[in-house]
């Protein structure tokens, strides 16, 4: 199923009529932008939108919290291909703990940063803040903006890939979980909100997942990057704000900031999923593509409809390494 905060606009102010008007004029939206993608110019995604339409800001309050970017920097096409599963499962106890329970008995090495991949003989030499490992075969599974700003450098230089992970950058989609103390007015839980329909700087809320006393906050682009420099205070203050709009002042005294995520500042990351820049749609292909039927590459960046996601990133590594297995047949 799509997200809620996609159709749900309850608590918004808005009449029936202009909920039904948001839900027909979304779906309009996105068969213009299957439209706008079957042309030869790869244009970006904001071309689609109406002069002084009276939804462009919450379509770029969504892209933002969809591909971690405004729409004026991202392709029509890479947004056309995406496609959905129709379901978004969540963890009771987070998704960490799923790939935790999956690596289990697996030789895993931590606080080995690799800086350098030597592919220029036999055997590839990983230079790591452990020391060297080698290896006949590698797998690549890294965020496109340690590709693009050579945090880890190929040797030989790699161009085509730098260049690809260029044109699939980081945008940034960060979290703010509130400790919800007793039910908010009318004993509503696992309630998607979003805070305003007006401004593209705004918050969509889930209201006591899963029965829990809290509100998830979720909030991307240019709008996350400066509260992610502002801090957790700043963005509480935000949300506070809104969600006693939506709900009354009396909330205020029910909501204590937990925790945040700041994957800008993240030195592994950088930044939160990849979008291709326009005209960078076939990027992902490049990025993917194996390099002398040993170096293999893999993560969201690499997956042509599933990218931003967790199952793509899985995808496209089980693809990863049936391709390193083959090789070793050839």
């Amino acid at each position: 199923m799509r997200p809620d905060w996609t159709t749900r606009l309850s608590r918004s102010g808005l009449s029936k009529e202009a909920e039904a008007d948001w839900i027909r004029e979304r779906e309009a939206h996105y068969w213009a932008i299957h439209r706008a993608a079957q042309e030869p110019e790869d244009r970006p995604a904001s071309s689609v939108l109406e002069p002084g339409g009276r939804w462009n800001a919450l379509f770029d309050a969504t892209s933002t919290w969809a591909n971690a970017v405004e729409l004026e920097y991202l392709s029509v096409k890479d947004n056309d291909r995406y496609e959905s599963t129709e379901h978004n499962w969540r963890v009771r106890t987070g998704l960490g703990s799923l790939f935790v329970a999956l690596a289990e008995g697996l030789p895993i090495a931590f606080d080995a940063t690799v800086s350098r991949v030597d592919h220029g003989s036999g055997q590839i030499r990983l230079e790591t803040s452990r020391g060297t490992v080698t290896a006949s075969r590698v797998i690549i599974a890294v965020p496109t903006s340690v590709i693009a700003g050579e945090q880890l450098v190929f040797d030989p230089p790699l161009p085509d890939k730098i260049a690809a992970a260029t044109g699939l950058p980081l945008g940034l989609a960060n979290k703010l979980f509130l400790c919800l103390d007793g039910m908010p007015p009318g004993d509503e839980e696992d309630l998607f909100l979003v805070g305003s329909t007006t401004r593209r700087e705004t918050m969509s809320y889930q209201v006591r997942p899963l029965g829990r006393p809290r509100i998830n906050c979720f909030f991307g682009g240019r709008f996350a990057a400066q509260l992610e420099r502002d801090g957790i205070a700043a963005m509480a203050a935000f949300a506070t704000d809104e969600l006693a709009g939506l709900f009354g002042n009396d909330i205020r005294r029910q909501l204590t900031p937990l925790a945040n995520s700041a994957w800008r500042g993240d030195p592994f990351a950088r930044g939160s999923y990849s979008y291709a820049r326009p005209g960078h749609a076939d990027d992902r292909a490049v990025l993917a593509s194996a390099v002398d039927g040993r170096l293999f590459f893999a993560g969201e960046a690499c997956s042509p409809h599933f990218f931003s996601t967790a199952y793509g990133a899985w995808e496209t590594g089980t693809t990863a390494a049936d391709a390193t297995l083959v090789s070793f047949a050839r």
